[in-house]
């Protein structure tokens, strides 16, 4: 095979419907068009699968290497001028992966015209906003703008659905279930092409929105974000490979996993020892087998009361989620706030993390989903903390000195998954012990851990599987 042929072929894996597959093709293309030898025959294979799209979701996909590449001014061109189905959307991210603004000079063609007010929507409507095949997010905002404009937002959205249908049909996506391990697992996310028919009616809508209803095209874009394949910043944290340390506490025996309370110990000292420094979250599985899987998950915080609840304290990181989240400065970096929570009667302890996802999470982020990363806070004592992606690492630094890491990465991973336990993919934010002191020096300079186990068990290898847990706290 020439270079070409291989080009060819590694885009192509972007068709895939698997959301994992997608994103690390993306980071191959990505690595391939910032290499001198290889960086003009990827990018004409990528503008040549570009031009071949039918519809404006599937050519975000196109998009999505330039924003890690951090392209040639000739590749971004070259893209540009390929996609065939421009939206709001793909103006966007062009204009993020170039640090300047791209102007489109009519979306006269990027919408199907206005909708009859005689048309019978129902069936679309109800296809587009039931939750099947995309979120319902996706109906709320257009109902929200709808309330507050008193436009019909919601039914041209019915209507590009229906004229993209009418065009295109419905296409099947091949049998899905061939990447499924058994029929036991049900869990997981496809990206299928009725989701992408449905987001790029979204986008035509909001493309029409704009050349009929006057609609800013700044609040056009920030709708048009929840059609976003990944938020921008996190295809800079691409998966990673798993730590040298990783086998020490994922290949565990169901027999060594017996004893919760010392089973955390162990996990967390190990953690501790390997990495030189302190464990603030992680998530992982701890015991794969085909009767027993046991996860474990540790949060560090502060200024424990002697009556801490721990179910409360696992409940109150889960409601952080799509609540709170570091700010985002571009492509550049995650940036922490300072928080002001005290350990106090009320809450018992005091936090030191919040979630890494924020409020829009695009289909590539499905399996951070199921197992949602947390990164520690700013404090007085450990200003301007920041997240920013570093030689294929992500590494905290505060006031420019590197404090901390953290990684994701993948553990006997598979596109599917049995639907009540989580993807299988692992994650680990740690802190130096001189940066984990300077963070809690305001509150007294003391860390410890909350931490849970949870244990799937079942009788035999087709049985269906009882869920315990265990919680448990471990000082320092």
């Amino acid at each position: 095979m020439n270079l070409r042929q291989i080009a060819d072929l590694t885009v192509a894996r972007l068709g895939m419907p698997i959301p994992m597959a997608k994103l690390v093709t993306m980071q191959a293309i990505a690595q391939e068009l910032a290499r001198r030898e290889t960086g003009k025959v990827f990018a004409e294979s990528l503008a040549d699968w570009a031009s071949s799209r039918e519809l404006e979701s599937q050519c975000l996909e196109a998009l999505c290497p330039l924003l890690v590449a951090l392209p040639k001014q000739e590749t971004v061109a070259l893209i540009r001028k390929a996609i065939s189905r421009p939206s709001v959307a793909s103006d966007a991210l062009l204009s993020i992966a170039t640090g300047s603004p791209t102007i489109i000079a009519s979306w006269t063609g990027c919408h199907s015209g206005p909708a009859s007010r005689h048309d019978d929507l129902h069936e679309e409507l109800t296809e587009l906003c039931e939750g099947t095949f995309i979120s319902p997010i996706y109906g709320n905002r257009f109902e929200r703008l709808q309330a507050r404009t008193d436009l019909p937002f919601l039914s041209q959205w019915g209507f590009e659905y229906r004229q993209l249908l009418s065009r295109f049909g419905r296409k099947g996506d091949g049998y899905i279930r061939y990447f499924c391990g058994s029929d036991r697992e049900t869990g997981g996310y496809f990206v299928a092409r009725q989701g992408h028919l449905a987001r790029s009616a979204f986008l035509r809508t909001l493309a029409f929105a704009v050349d009929h209803w006057d609609m800013p095209i700044s609040a056009a874009i920030s709708c048009a974000e929840l059609a976003y394949p990944a938020e921008a910043i996190f295809l800079r944290f691409p998966p990673q490979p798993a730590p040298t340390w990783a086998s020490k506490v994922q290949s565990r025996a169901a027999a060594e996993a017996q004893d919760a309370s010392t089973v955390a110990k162990t996990l967390i000292d190990t953690i501790e020892v390997e990495v030189s420094g302190r464990l603030i979250h992680c998530s992982f599985t701890v015991v794969d087998e085909p009767k027993v899987r046991v996860d474990f998950e540790a949060f560090a915080v502060s200024q424990v009361s002697e009556n801490l609840d721990v179910d409360e304290v696992f409940e109150f990181h889960q409601g952080l989620l799509g609540e709170f989240s570091p700010d985002r400065d571009a492509l550049r970096a995650f940036v922490s706030p300072e928080w002001s929570f005290q350990g106090d009667m009320d809450l018992g302890f005091a936090p030191l993390v919040l979630p890494l996802l924020g409020h829009h999470i695009g289909y590539l982020q499905a399996d951070l989903l199921g197992r949602a990363p947390y990164v520690p806070v700013s404090s007085p004592g450990l200003p301007n903390l920041e997240l920013v992606p570093t030689d294929g690492c992500a590494t905290f630094r505060s006031d420019g000195r590197n404090v901390g890491s953290w990684v994701w990465w993948c553990w006997h991973w598979r596109p599917t998954h049995v639907r009540e336990q989580p993807p299988s993919i692992a994650c680990c934010t740690t802190l130096t012990y001189e940066a984990s002191r300077a963070l809690v020096n305001h509150l007294g300079g003391k860390i410890g851990h909350i931490w849970r186990i949870t244990r799937w068990t079942r009788d035999n290898d087709y049985g269906k599987w009882a869920e315990s847990k265990t919680t448990g706290w471990h000082p320092r």
